[in-house]
């Protein structure tokens, strides 16, 4: 009886991913639906579209944001010999759906996706062996799916689509996560499972962070106290989740969880990975704004933000949920009561 209750549970425990995937994918497909349709923009094909391609993928997202199922996921992914075809396959295949549904297909855009995908699962690969550290590859690999993302490049790669920048930002996330934490093993941390400590945590980090940026944001008139007579909680709480997943998520995975923490391996000093992470998390929200003294206000201000979730995911251990938590925090904190 003891040997079928453990194989029973080690069957379980292998299958975990699996039945958090479905899970997640089910519940992405009522969220994705929903939104989709509330878009008034947005066709039926283009609503089947989504739902379709992007449900699988905040599936994964999702599933391996515990730990567990990660680690499964991940011995998979160097066991299995064909691993690199069925995953980078895979997101390729849903990068194209949409194209097929909405009869907006572009095999060149279709290529470029597929060939970058391939290439990046392919090289983070074969560096598994060497420790993470930010080695020159890593750079290059970042900079290859950050930059074209930041900047809004890739968001004409996928017509197919209203909403191209949520599909992105959780494909991206995935990529990233695949990449690093699955192929290259690196300890950055991906758990989405919150603990009484993060909670704790992102609290204390957001406090930090309202007192370094809110005053010298209303000095130079940068920020603005808005206080709205009333407030819509159900519309507010879905900007929460989307701030969450497309925003503080793939900031956060890619500026402290990749670059902080390959930085960190690399300086004794340990103030030097935090500035500099810090200084080119600033200078990403460079191009949100267009005149030149409003630029470097928010550069500075977003640079110090920056400190504040480096210090959160230090803080928790590397644990990438704290400094996604108060990131999220911040940006909705600011939606609630503040206006740039």
């Amino acid at each position: 009886m003891y040997y079928a209750f453990y194989s029973l549970n080690d069957y379980t425990m292998k299958k975990r991913f699996v039945w958090l995937w479905a899970i997640w994918t089910l519940v992405g497909v009522a969220l994705i639906y929903g939104v989709s349709l509330a878009d008034s923009k947005n066709s039926t094909p283009g609503a089947i579209a989504n739902v379709l391609s992007l449900s699988p993928l905040f599936g994964i997202l999702l599933a391996l944001g515990s730990p567990k199922a990660a680690r499964q996921f991940g011995d998979w992914l160097h066991a299995e010999k064909n691993s690199l075809l069925y995953v980078a396959g895979g997101i390729s295949f849903l990068f194209i759906l949409p194209g097929f549904v909405t009869g907006k297909f572009d095999p060149y855009f279709s290529a470029i996706f597929t060939a970058i995908v391939f290439s990046v699962f392919g090289v983070l690969k074969q560096a598994a062996k060497q420790e993470f550290l930010l080695t020159w590859t890593d750079l290059v690999i970042w900079i290859l799916l950050w930059i074209p993302f930041d900047l809004r490049w890739s968001m004409q790669m996928l017509p197919a689509t209203n909403d191209s920048y949520t599909w992105w930002a959780i494909a991206v996330s995935v990529i990233g996560v695949i990449g690093w934490y699955g192929y290259r093993r690196a300890d950055i941390g991906f758990n989405l499972i919150p603990s009484f400590k993060d909670v704790g945590i992102a609290l204390m980090a957001l406090a930090l962070v309202m007192v370094m940026v809110v005053p010298p944001g209303l000095l130079t008139g940068f920020l603005s106290f808005n206080l709205p007579a009333s407030y819509n909680i159900p519309k507010l709480t879905i900007h929460f989740v989307g701030l969450f997943l497309t925003v503080a998520l793939p900031e956060e995975l890619f500026f402290r969880g990749i670059l902080l923490r390959g930085l960190d391996k690399m300086f004794a000093k340990k103030w030097i990975p935090l500035v500099v992470s810090s200084l080119a998390f600033g200078l990403m929200h460079w191009n949100n704004v267009s005149s030149l003294p409003t630029q470097i206000t928010y550069v500075c201000l977003a640079a110090v933000a920056g400190i504040g979730y480096g210090w959160a995911y230090r803080k928790s251990g590397n644990n990438l949920m704290a400094a996604i938590l108060v990131h999220t925090l911040v940006d909705w904190t600011w939606k609630l009561f503040l206006a740039k």
